[in-house]
């Protein structure tokens, strides 16, 4: 698509009640270029608000196959046009979401060409069906690709997004993943017989809307623990990412639940092939990380704090050389650049749309 577009597009959320969904209505609202006009729940006719009480809007939402009909409508009124149309965003469990997206298509028809869809489950992260099947333990919703997903990982394969019309949202857990240990390993610094360490800690939002007895914050508040000692699904995005510079390592991800709401704190420790020094590794991930607009390469000695990115889509990391091993410390807001921010960064993407357009640079604070 050449140049950016200036028009209002109307924005859909599948699955409103979760609270990624609150999350992404609440930077639709703030977004200039985009207009939140349908959302989807099994709650039909309650409004936005009342889900989400830190929404201005009072959308009602509507059932599935009623959203189906009003996309089919709306899309008819608008003039031809090669630019996708509308933006549909999938905020359902996994297993849910391309259910929901093949009943939405198999309506449109011909129509579905112009909507372009944003997934933030993980039904369309994996393209490798076993890998897919072995860590969701559920059937490849679409293991012929025909649906056409690419992975939405902008510090990646942003020409692949914005080439697509189908992007799969990455995990929070496997963003933060990617962002710390690719620059590395591309530029062949890591060894790749030794173990990566990669412990992580994220705040109860990670665990969604639901209480559960081991994610519930009271529970969470005051407390500390590991979890998925014997690995955890994430890790799939990760050896997915790899595999396509031809690498492959033994990973060790410990995820952490962390007595907080928001944020993702991770501590790689990455083994070197040879000998290197801090400068070295600060150098290729600045140069890997130039230009991109919401991740912050501190200088050297910087130690990244969640207060600094909470409320932001940015990510802060720091780089840390000794006794052979590359140490990657990385904070990120969960529920933007490691959920709805992320989606939103896609679809202005595809759009056309500046990048950051509704998206905050600045963290919180406190």
């Amino acid at each position: 698509m050449n140049g950016l577009n200036t028009r209002a597009v109307p924005a859909w959320i599948v699955g409103s009640s979760g609270l990624l969904a609150g999350e992404l209505a609440r930077l639709i609202e703030g977004h200039g270029g985009m207009q939140l006009t349908g959302a989807v729940s099994r709650e039909a006719g309650r409004a936005l608000r009342e889900m989400h009480p830190q929404l201005c809007s009072m959308l009602e939402t509507v059932d599935l196959a009623s959203a189906a009909e009003s996309l089919k409508d709306q899309l008819g009124a608008m003039a031809p046009g090669d630019e996708p149309a509308v933006a549909l965003f999938l905020g359902l469990p996994h297993g849910h979401s391309a259910r929901a997206w093949f009943e939405i298509a198999e309506a449109l028809g011909d129509l579905a060409a112009r909507v372009a869809v944003v997934d933030l489950s993980a039904d369309f992260r994996i393209g490798d069906v076993g890998l897919f099947e072995e860590n969701y333990g559920m059937e490849h919703p679409d293991p012929d690709g025909s649906q056409g997903f690419v992975y939405g990982l902008p510090e990646f394969w942003r020409s692949r997004i914005v080439e697509s019309r189908r992007v799969a949202a990455p995990g929070c857990f496997a963003t933060a993943l990617q962002l710390a240990v690719l620059p590395a390993a591309i530029a062949g610094m890591l060894d790749d017989q030794s173990p990566w360490f990669l412990p992580a800690v994220t705040g109860s939002s990670g665990s969604g809307v639901a209480a559960k007895a081991t994610t519930h914050h009271p529970f969470r508040h005051g407390s500390y623990k590991a979890y998925s000692p014997g690995g955890h699904r994430h890790e799939a995005e990760l050896k997915q990412a790899l595999a396509e510079w031809h690498l492959e390592a033994p990973l060790h991800f410990l995820p952490h639940s962390g007595p907080w709401s928001r944020g993702i704190h991770l501590s790689a420790a990455l083994p070197l092939r040879e000998e290197a020094r801090t400068e070295e590794l600060h150098a290729i991930y600045s140069a890997h990380y130039a230009g991109e607009p919401f991740i912050e390469v501190l200088p050297i000695g910087g130690i990244p704090e969640l207060r600094s990115v909470v409320g932001s889509n940015r990510v802060s990391l720091g780089l840390h050389v000794r006794d052979g091993l590359l140490t990657v410390l990385l904070a990120l807001d969960n529920t933007i650049k490691g959920g709805s921010g992320q989606a939103l960064q896609c679809m202005n993407l595809m759009l056309g749309l500046d990048e950051t357009s509704g998206l905050s640079r600045s963290g919180l604070g406190y």
